[in-house]
């Protein structure tokens, strides 16, 4: 009974084994020195060679053809947005041939939280119309790159300004963070046009201004926000632009497919003509035979030309990995827009395990990846290391075929004996149990 079970499980875990004849694709690894482990960003011909959207046909191996721990690095999370809400007041701008000082006074509770905002600026808001707003970060400011401004119930329509952000840390000298962005807001035939964000060069400084550009004033606004998009890993966004066609039969609507499963956290449309506005509706799915989900609804408009142009901001969706996405326009486009999709590419880390050189392979309907745990191992080497350690970067060399070919896409349909085998064990086993039953029953054993 033993012999049967153990060969029947051996076999079993011969069978699940991972080899390089079980994918498509490889990449060589190029490592520096001798680490214990190395961590590898995802690259666009990377995605284009994965099959499955769970990335769990991607495996690292050594140079003896064995598989080594391989796993998604789990610093890599999706962005989330963080929105915290500014203390901001209006203020006067300074008389003509007057130079543009300020004098402020603060007044702090028992918490030093800022109870009272004052500004002088040497004339009155009454006789001169107010063009800036100020923004106080505190005295241990974050760092700010984007603004979203809230128009207040009362705000008069359209809003079409030209907006300046200076950055000072002591009211007097003030830097450029960027000039001439554009907050416009407007009802054009029922469809409403907003771009009520600021985006803009970094800065820790305690002040923030905002200035409009010309004789414009502000209109009614409700709030200020800091908006802040993070991630633990801090990756940079990458796009892929795709071409669009037209479905047969639907006007305004058009078909896009993605090289690959990028975890897609953002997506924009590039209008092909000027003075353009149509209300978008986006879908996704991951297959012919899939239904589609939806995935964002906004305004897509382009309006002006030159430097005077004024678009929509990308519409920021979560995360994403369809390879399909259908986009509806209404009123229907006669051309399509170009889509343009944003993702931080996956991490994943390496144990180099065995002899060198390592290898990366993809694209496999015949295996998954197991769970490694990978984890205790990176934190005992964060625990060994000094303080503020990073995990050494490997590279992908240029792709080619892996042994697997292009069968290793399709299912094995060939001949299987080791299923067959596996059947005959458990056949064998299930056999040799009932011949022992037989035996007990016909020799009982005396009391």
């Amino acid at each position: 009974m033993r012999l049967p079970l153990l060969l029947l499980i051996s076999l079993a875990g011969n069978a699940a084994a991972q080899t390089p004849e079980d994918f498509a694709w490889q990449w060589p690894v190029v490592t520096r020195g001798q680490e214990g482990a190395y961590q590898l960003v995802l690259d666009e011909p990377a995605y284009a060679r994965i099959a499955r959207g769970d990335l769990r046909d991607l495996a690292a191996f050594n140079a003896d053809g064995q598989p080594v721990p391989f796993a998604p690095l789990v610093e890599s999370q999706p962005l989330s947005e963080q929105r915290s809400e500014l203390r901001w007041l209006r203020i006067a701008a300074p008389a003509e041939g007057a130079s543009e000082s300020f004098s402020l006074r603060l007044e702090r509770d028992a918490d030093g939280r800022v109870r009272d905002l004052q500004l002088d600026t040497g004339t009155t808001a009454a006789s001169t119309p107010s063009r800036d707003l100020l923004i106080d970060l505190g005295e241990d400011p974050p760092s700010v790159s984007s603004l979203r401004l809230t128009l207040g119930a009362d705000a008069a329509l359209p809003v079409n300004l030209r907006v300046d952000v200076l950055a000072s840390d002591d009211l007097a000298d003030w830097q450029t963070l960027a000039s001439g962005l554009a907050l416009v807001a407007m009802d054009d035939n029922g469809l409403r046009i907003e771009r009520l964000q600021l985006d803009f060069g970094g800065s820790r400084q305690r002040y923030l201004r905002l200035s409009v550009a010309g004789d414009a004033q502000w209109p009614a606004i409700a709030r200020i926000e800091d908006r802040r998009l993070e991630t633990s890993d801090g990756q940079a966004w990458q796009n892929v632009s795709l071409m669009g066609r037209a479905v047969d039969g639907e006007p305004g609507v058009f078909e896009y497919r993605s090289p690959g499963p990028m975890p897609v956290g953002r997506v924009d449309l590039q209008l092909p003509s000027e003075n353009t506005v149509a209300a978008a509706r986006l879908e996704s799915r991951d297959g012919d035979e899939a239904p589609w989900y939806p995935v964002v609804g906004f305004t897509a408009f382009r309006l002006g030309a030159g430097r005077n142009e004024v678009q929509h901001l990308p519409a920021d969706v979560g995360i994403h990995r369809e390879r399909q996405w259908r986009l509806h326009t209404e009123p229907a486009l006669a051309q399509a827009p170009t889509l343009v999709l944003g993702y931080r590419p996956d991490r994943f880390v390496m144990l180099a395990q065995g002899a060198a050189p390592y290898r990366l392979l993809a694209g496999s309907v015949r295996t998954t990846r197991p769970d490694y745990p990978v984890q205790a191992a990176l934190a005992a080497m964060r625990a060994s290391n000094q303080p503020g350690w990073q995990l050494p970067v490997a590279m992908l060399g240029e792709g080619s075929a892996a042994p697997g070919g292009q069968a290793a896409l399709s299912p094995d349909r060939g001949p299987q004996h080791r299923r067959w085998v596996l059947w005959a064990v458990l056949a064998i086993g299930v056999g040799l149990v009932l011949v022992v039953s037989l035996r007990v029953l016909r020799h009982p054993k005396s009391e």
